[in-house]
């Protein structure tokens, strides 16, 4: 029984932080998108 309840806390533990650490990537990824947009507008505004 207490294999059990080791193993489902450990599912929901690592479920958790899989989640959140591919949330965090996603954002990050977003920023860098719109960060890099917005410096070829910026380009192409001096020229």
């Amino acid at each position: 029984m207490r294999e059990i309840v080791l193993v489902a806390a450990g599912l929901i533990i690592g479920g958790f932080f899989g989640v959140t650490t591919m949330c965090l990537f996603q954002i990050n990824r977003d920023r860098h998108y719109i960060n890099r947009k917005d410096s070829d507008k910026n380009e192409q505004e001096k020229h």
